[in-house]
């Protein structure tokens, strides 16, 4: 069974995700994870393609040392360790990671066909709050379910404020000039200058009437 390996040429063990009864040596940068492969082999194509692939003879598969470990060039040790504590985590079914945290893994998950992580990721994003423009732009950029966003564009649309610049940028030329579309609809609905356009542009012109309705007394 390996143990740690030595701290030459600037390569450790990382101090938490290095088990030495495990079966399976990355190394990210000048990190070495031993980890489990079972995990690797059961949530992802790409690692079932790497793992499964017919060794060649008289030489040990990839990962199998400190000395022979899978080198990961396109992530960084800390990103590498957060997708591990997803496998990891001691406290079972309960995550608390940030937006960031959050986009850090999906976008390994995403790299490397871990499709129940990105189920997870896009479940925990859910039960965040994320301002509607945040929102919208990291969903476009791993390009997820459009239908989570209908509260993220119906908050734009009924709010008072046009988007600014930094929105503008962040959402790109077409989704902006959707959601200006949207506003001007809604707001010409209220002066009856015609019929509003079905889906999140109709809802938001009835969440305004809904929102200055007096309450029952």
């Amino acid at each position: 069974m390996p143990g740690p390996p030595s701290h030459s040429n600037g390569i450790v063990p990382h101090s938490e995700y290095f088990y030495p009864e495990a079966d399976v040596t990355f190394r990210v940068e000048n990190i070495l994870f031993r980890v489990h492969k079972r995990f690797f082999i059961r949530e992802s194509l790409h690692f079932q393609s790497l793992f499964e692939a017919s060794p060649i003879p008289c030489q040990d598969p990839p990962g199998s040392s400190a000395t022979n470990p899978v080198v990961l060039n396109d992530t960084t040790s800390e990103g590498f360790a957060g997708l591990l504590w997803v496998f990891y985590n001691r406290q079972y079914s309960i995550y608390k990671a940030t937006v960031d945290e959050w986009r850090a893994i999906l976008a390994l998950a995403q790299r490397w066909a871990f499709k129940e992580v990105e189920k997870l990721c896009v479940r925990e994003l859910e039960n965040l709050i994320i301002p509607p423009v945040d929102k919208i732009h990291l969903y476009q950029d791993f390009k997820l379910d459009k239908s989570l966003l209908i509260d993220s564009y119906l908050e734009l649309t009924v709010r008072s404020e046009p988007l600014d610049l930094e929105e503008g940028r962040k959402l790109g030329i077409e989704t902006s000039v959707q959601i200006s579309r949207a506003r001007e609809l809604s707001r010409g609905s209220d002066l009856g200058r015609g019929p509003m356009s079905s889906g999140w542009a109709g809802r938001a012109s009835t969440d305004r009437h809904s929102l200055r309705r007096p309450p029952h007394c």
